[in-house]
This record gives C-alpha cells, sequence and structure tokens, in this order.
C-alpha cells in the first residue's frame, strides 16, 4: 500500500513542478514569451467582447508586455454608434524609441503591423476567439520583443491593436439605419492618417494566423506590390503551401487602411469552409505553436524586406 501510494505523490508533483514552469513560462511580465503563451494568456480572461470590462483587462496584459520589450503604448479611445448603441472603444498603438533620447510619437513610420483584440459579442454562447484574433494578438506580442532587439527597425514600425473589429450583429457591414456595424476601430484609426501626408508605406493585418490546419488565404484585391512580397517570404522560409489566395474580396481591418492610401495585406486564415468560425470550438485547441512559428516567420521576412525597399525618411 506504501508503495502505490508513492507513486500517485510522484505524479502529483511532477505535474505540480510543470504547471509552475508553465506560468513562469508564460507570465505576462516576460516579453520574451511565446506566442502560444501569450494567445492562452489572453484567452485566460475569458471573452472580450467590444466595450468589455475583460478586453480593458486584455489591453492591459498587452500594454505591459509591450512595455516591458521596450515599446512606448499609446491608446486611441473614441465612440461610435452601433446597433446597441453608442459605445466607447480603444484602441492600442505602440512605437518604439530609435534611441533613448528619442520621443517615438515624433517619429514617422513606415510600416504598421496590426490585428483585433476584442472577440466576437454573443449573450448566448461563450465565445473565445482563440484564433480570431487572439493568435494574431499573441504573435505581434512575441515579434514586438523581437523586433525591439533591433532599434532602428522596430523605430520604423507601428504595432497596432484594434478593438471592435468584430460586429454586434450576426453579419458585418452596413444595416438598414444607416450604421455600418464593424471595423470599428480601425476605421478610427485610419481616419488619422486621412490628411497625413507621409503615410506608412505598407501594413500588415494578421488574422487567424494560429490554425492547427493553417491555410492563409489573403484576399483577391490585395496591393500586389505586397502579394509578391508575401510569395517570396514564403518560399524563402519554404512555407508556400501555407500560403494561397482568396477566390474574392474579404471585409476586415485592412480595408479602411487601404482607402486612406496605406497600402496593407491581410494575412488571414480560411474560415469561410469553417465549423468553427465565430462558435465555442475557437479555443485553445484549435492553436498550433507550429502554424504560429510558420506565420512567424513568414511575417519576419516580409518586415525585413518591405523595411529595406522602403529608403528611412
Amino acid at each position: 500500500m506504501r508503495v502505490l501510494f508513492f507513486i500517485p505523490l510522484l505524479f502529483l508533483a511532477a505535474c505540480q513542478k510543470k504547471e509552475q514552469e508553465t506560468t513562469q513560462n508564460s507570465s505576462p511580465l516576460d516579453p520574451s514569451g511565446t506566442p502560444l503563451a501569450h494567445t492562452a494568456n489572453i484567452l485566460s480572461f475569458g471573452p472580450r467582447p467590444p466595450a468589455s470590462a475583460e478586453i480593458a483587462k486584455v489591453r492591459q496584459y498587452v500594454s505591459t508586455t509591450l512595455k516591458n520589450s521596450g515599446w512606448s503604448v499609446g491608446s486611441q479611445t473614441f465612440q461610435s454608434q452601433t446597433p446597441l448603441g453608442q459605445r466607447t472603444f480603444t484602441n492600442l498603438i505602440a512605437r518604439f524609441p530609435a534611441t533613448p533620447e528619442t520621443d517615438p510619437w515624433k517619429q514617422t513610420v513606415e510600416g504598421i503591423l496590426c490585428a483585433h483584440l476584442d472577440s466576437k459579442y454573443s449573450p448566448e454562447k461563450r465565445f473565445l476567439g482563440a484564433d480570431d484574433a487572439a493568435s494574431a494578438c499573441g504573435l505581434i506580442l512575441t515579434l514586438a520583443a523581437e523586433l525591439a532587439a533591433e532599434p532602428e527597425k522596430a523605430s520604423r514600425m507601428e504595432l497596432v491593436f484594434f478593438d471592435a473589429e468584430e460586429a454586434f450583429t450576426e453579419n458585418m457591414g452596413p444595416k438598414a439605419n444607416g450604421i455600418f456595424d464593424g471595423i470599428y476601430g480601425s476605421r478610427a484609426y485610419a481616419a488619422r492618417w486621412q490628411a497625413v501626408k507621409n503615410k506608412p508605406t505598407f501594413g500588415i493585418l494578421l488574422d487567424m494566423v494560429g490554425h492547427k490546419d493553417l491555410s492563409i488565404k489573403i484576399p483577391s484585391d490585395s496591393p500586389s506590390r505586397l502579394v509578391d512580397i508575401m510569395k517570396e517570404a514564403a518560399e524563402e522560409t519554404g512555407h508556400s503551401k501555407h500560403f494561397g489566395m482568396a477566390a474574392g474580396p474579404i471585409l476586415d481591418d485592412h480595408v479602411p487602411l487601404n482607402q486612406v492610401g496605406i497600402p496593407t495585406i491581410d494575412l488571414i486564415g480560411d474560415f469561410q469552409s469553417s465549423d468553427w468560425w465565430h462558435t465555442p470550438k475557437d479555443n485553445i485547441d484549435l492553436i498550433s505553436e507550429e502554424s504560429l512559428e510558420i506565420t512567424r516567420q513568414v511575417v519576419t521576412v516580409m518586415i525585413r524586406e518591405l523595411l529595406l525597399r522602403s529608403s528611412p525618411r
């Protein structure tokens, strides 16, 4: 009996040790955390629909992690009319100082890396939005830490975490009452660039980039220069089979950026033929560390090439 009792104790101790290691490795104070760890941390707050207490907590997590990587973090708070009435939303925006003495907000940035932070509003079901789009945000936090190791490169980028990409109704788009439901955050953010002369020369939007069966299908009307660079990056990293074109355009956060003259590509997973999109199935079980690494490699090469081909201002 003592031997039989001792074995479970050893097993329990091992499990406790493993749990402690996992908690330590995914600490929000650790800017070098993996994309999967950051994704899990974002999901730990529960569903995070726009204008909720949970998304405020997630913004704090993202902000703290970015600051610990050396980024300066600001916010854009705005109000929009929605089908549920007027709501207040907040985008997170981050820049990296070129030098310790530099004010990053006075720098001219050349590229935007962005994703939406919110999950689909659903009063009837628990929707976590693991791939849509916690995985993209988790990946950007890892990329931010890697960019910070190259201050000159990082200082030419702006990171954006959009609020309220998701529509409050079932489908995104114009409604009978004249309200356009969805992409609230990117529309408000893009409006800030409308009258700016020196706009960023490119944008990369990430959305649903961690699915275990990774299949990125970019919109058919994507800027051709960015399509070519994505294909080159996918080929260089040996991941071409995971990157292709959708049959048509896609309404997502890249649209307002393209409309104001910032060419932006949407690296978005093939959700249109899925059975998990906007359902409780979109949970951590869908997310693959390998898929996040594939996307990380391709995006890293894309940023490298786009900045090389864009002369610093």
